[in-house]
């Protein structure tokens, strides 16, 4: 039986949003990012003036781990001219190096322009290399999801879902694997179109755990989205495993009484420890454009668990004295440390810039930093 959120105040309900250094040049939404190491990669964006934004930056979790956990901001060279300027596009790493691609270019037009382009960005050179980009029967989107897994051995990327906007405007389910030692066209890389079964959608989120990832949320032409997927694609012939509504679909069943508030389109998700509960990864999610965006969610994918396959609702984005919805944010999972950062995205009229680390198992009055 899960945890019950139901008449339980904000104060009562664990974890800690703890502020960390904010993007030094100010609000961002809806940027790529992709996490080589010890490191989070913002790309692009927009901060809503009239130009896309291009400005690269890196940020180290670890700089002044112990006394100071603030972190660091790194700027790095922007995008060169040859590469679009975007929003709404997505980003993964494999075999340390960082990946973006599809997004939202020409917001002023009246033709705006979704994008197929990839682009592999190479840390330790710092330089871009054009890759294959996603095949025409693929289709251009924007807010499209993507991750890495690994598969016999070998990391691998992965695309899809998104929506197309020109010139006409259609919600995607389809869902694409990109092999960076593969060669399309002479450029590096090959995509191949692998079996889906989850519902079309843009705006979706989606974290790793032991290999596996977890996809939820978004939003089509029915509305939000409540279904919830597992992708796993060492487990051949059931690759896709269809998990528990998000929603209160089960009037015999009283774990999902607070359910109406997960579901959400164009959120963040991300993987924390939880390290008194047996030091394990979970998924969280939070933020998006619909609903109460501001609440944080925290799922068991444990099915040996009593809670297993189960949402429990964390304390809310920033914190119980000030919650915010927010669209566009950004998230930063890395494993190596268990450790989850979100930040920047839309507020009203508002690009913020402030990053948060959240502690899953601290409470939320520990640390007075708001």
């Amino acid at each position: 039986m899960a945890i019950s959120c139901k008449g339980t105040s904000e104060e009562q309900l664990l974890g800690d949003w703890q502020k960390r250094l904010s993007f030094p040049i100010g609000g961002r939404s809806h940027a790529a990012t992709f996490v080589i190491e010890n490191k989070g990669y913002v790309v692009g964006g927009f901060n809503g003036t009239n130009v896309l934004r291009r400005e690269v930056y890196a940020f180290d979790h670890t700089a002044g781990a112990g006394s100071d956990e603030m972190g660091a901001w790194e700027r790095l060279d922007p995008l060169p001219d040859y590469i679009t300027a975007r929003y709404q596009a997505v980003g993964f790493s494999v075999d340390n190096k960082g990946y973006i691609g599809t997004g939202w270019a020409n917001i002023n037009s009246d033709d705006e322009e979704v994008l197929r382009d990839f682009w592999q960005y190479n840390p330790v050179s710092r330089e871009w290399t054009k890759v294959a980009p996603l095949p025409k029967e693929a289709e251009a989107r924007r807010g499209a999801l993507a991750f890495s897994l690994n598969v016999g051995g070998k990391e691998y990327g992965y695309v899809g879902f998104g929506i197309t906007d020109y010139p006409d405007l259609y919600y995607l389910s389809d869902l694409w694997q990109f092999d960076p030692e593969g060669t399309t066209d002479g450029l590096p890389g090959a995509w191949e179109e692998v079996m889906c079964r989850a519902e079309k959608r843009a705006g979706a989120a989606v974290f790793v755990i032991d290999n596996k990832a977890y996809i939820c949320n978004g939003e089509n032409d029915e509305g939000t989205r409540n279904d919830f997927w597992v992708f796993d694609p060492n487990n051949h012939g059931n690759e896709w495993q269809r998990m528990r509504a998000m929603d209160n679909v089960n009037p015999d069943e009283d774990y999902d009484d607070d359910y109406g508030m997960l579901k959400r389109a164009f959120g963040v998700a991300f993987v924390a420890h939880v390290d008194d509960r047996g030091g394990q990864l979970r998924g969280h999610i939070v933020g998006g454009k619909s609903g109460q965006i501001y609440s944080t969610w925290e799922y068991n994918h444990n099915p040996q668990h009593e809670d297993g396959d189960l949402w429990v609702q964390r304390t809310s984005f920033v914190n119980h004295l000030n919650q915010q919805n927010r669209e566009g944010m950004i998230s930063f999972s890395f494993p190596s440390t268990g450790r989850a950062y979100v930040g920047m995205g839309k507020y009203g009229v508002q690009y913020r810039s402030d990053m948060w680390e959240f502690k899953p198992i601290i409470d939320d009055y520990t640390y007075d930093d708001y």
